[in-house]
């Protein structure tokens, strides 16, 4: 974005990111659409319950690697790749062990949430059965949020994009599958939602790996330095609240 109009670069490079937080959104969406058509409405309940849950949380850890993004996309900018690669690396470590603890403590407290939040004591099973699922692919969401921000602060938004949409239509036949086929109710749905993430981070993997030089970092993904963190951590924090 240094020669040119700038309104219209703006415009090309942000519509991608606005479809893709729209399209990580419809997870839950469709998970709703297919057990209210084929399961019933006690698991609709428990899917509708658990969207504006799993919603803030999904926006929470997009919040944090956005913020992330700004200080790679500033290493970047000023072509500093020894500190872009362990601000790369810092970032994925801290938020791998971040999000893995973020999903123990969810998973263990799924319970007490939805009684908090005056779950119905006929649907407190199946719905707690599906948020701990849900729960269970927090790392696949922080990954995929992770190397969308990254791939985007080096200015390619477009291809998280389409990892977003091709793992969307995955979850819509995976659902189908395991609802219609297995007969698993909402708790397939959510098995459905974590693979289709899983897939997502995979496909972004392999994107770096063929497409991306600067992002193949070797033994550098094991990189972590302790001031950059703090920085990392202030914008991640603002951006996610």
């Amino acid at each position: 974005m240094t020669q040119g109009k700038i309104m219209p670069m703006l415009v090309h490079f942000t519509i991608p990111l606005v479809l893709g937080n729209l399209f990580q959104l419809t997870y839950n969406a469709v998970d709703s659409i297919i057990v209210g058509h084929f399961v019933g409405k006690e698991a609709l309940a428990a899917v509708g319950i658990c969207n504006p849950i799993t919603t803030l949380f999904i926006l929470f850890l997009n919040g944090l690697c956005m913020g992330a993004s700004i200080l790679i996309g500033m290493y970047y900018g000023a072509k500093d790749e020894e500190k872009l690669a362990r601000q790369i690396s810092t970032t994925m470590l801290a938020g791998l062990v971040f999000s893995l603890v973020l999903t123990l403590v969810c998973i263990v407290f799924s319970p007490q949430i939805l009684k908090f939040m005056q779950v119905d004591l006929s649907i407190l099973n199946r719905t707690t059965i599906y948020l701990q699922i849900i729960f269970a692919g927090l790392v696949f969401t922080f990954l995929y949020n992770f190397f969308a921000s990254t791939l985007r602060a080096l200015g390619d938004s477009k291809s998280p994009l389409y990892f977003l949409i091709i793992s969307s239509i995955l979850n819509i036949f995976g659902d189908l599958f395991f609802v219609v086929v297995l007969h698993a109710g909402s708790k397939g749905c959510a098995i459905s939602t974590v693979i289709s993430e899983a897939l997502c981070c995979l496909f972004c993997i392999l994107y770096i790996q063929k497409k991306v030089p600067l992002l193949q970092l070797g033994k550098k993904w094991l990189v972590f330095d302790i001031s950059l963190l703090k920085r990392t951590i202030a914008y991640g924090w603002a951006s996610a609240m």
